[in-house]
């Protein structure tokens, strides 16, 4: 009974706040239900998971960005922005972030990319502050376009908000967005749940200039850097993207955006 009274005198304060966070009402949920694991139950629960979650597929292995690649890839100087992403946790360019507008260098910035280990599952559905299911934080190597953007993102799997959002994996949801600021100074490290964070000028700027582009007609490029060809063996060109619902079958039609997202693992 008591808890029952604390509960309602803490929501009843919160609703007469305007301030109240989505944060906030999850660690208030997690509280009055059965959210933390045990030490036992932890230790089983990863150990199982582990085992059974799969990685996702790196796409590139040790390939590297070049500028030299404007030149050798024609295909390339088609994107008007390049942006690329190196996950390294080691080296000069280790989580750092390039953008290239039509092969110039506009912008130079630290992100975050994937912690790059297992993310366990919440214990229950109810509980906030953890992903539906157990996944691998990663932020895998590849070639990817942007498929839509949201200003305004909030996570549902992680309850944090996600400003500017870019979003190249749909499957996976995987995006490029702001950091949360209470993880700014992480920024050059391996701290995210697998998306790439950058500070909120930078996320701000290149949200804008990509969605300037919604509608551009560009080369359709396989993850692995390759480019799809046509019959007669020229490259291809999309101005709409497809994508199918693994769960429902369901085919999505997404605009296309003039940029290209390399992420890329180099220690230099």
């Amino acid at each position: 009974m008591k808890n029952v009274l604390k509960y309602g005198a803490v929501a009843a304060v919160m609703i007469v706040s305007q301030t109240a966070s989505a944060s906030f009402w999850g660690k208030v949920k997690n509280k009055f239900n059965d959210c933390k694991y045990s030490d036992q139950e932890y230790s089983q629960t990863y150990s199982y998971e582990k085992a059974v979650t799969p990685r996702l597929p790196e796409y590139l292995g040790g390939q590297e960005f070049s500028e030299n690649d404007f030149y050798s890839k024609p295909w390339m100087r088609d994107f008007r922005y390049v942006i690329v992403i190196n996950k390294s946790d080691k080296g000069r360019t280790a989580q750092t972030m390039r953008v290239y507008e039509y092969g110039r260098q506009i912008i130079n910035s630290k992100v975050s990319t994937g912690r790059e280990g297992l993310e366990l599952k919440r214990k229950n559905q109810v509980c906030t502050g953890a992903p539906a299911k157990s996944y691998w934080s990663q932020t895998p190597t590849g070639y990817f376009t942007p498929k839509f953007l949201s200003k305004d993102h909030v996570s549902s799997s992680w309850d944090s908000s996600m400003p500017f959002a870019i979003f190249y994996d749909v499957d996976n949801g995987l995006a490029l967005h702001e950091v949360y600021r209470k993880y700014t100074d992480y920024l050059g490290s391996r701290a995210s749940g697998g998306c790439t964070r950058q500070d909120g000028k930078t996320a701000e700027e290149l949200f804008k200039r990509v969605e300037a582009t919604e509608g551009a007609t560009v080369p359709e490029i396989n993850p692995d850097g390759t480019p799809v060809l046509n019959e007669d063996g020229s490259v291809k060109y999309i101005n709409k993207q497809y994508w199918t619902n693994q769960r429902t079958g369901e085919v999505v039609k997404f605009n296309t955006f003039s940029a290209l997202i390399i992420v890329q693992d180099v220690r230099d």
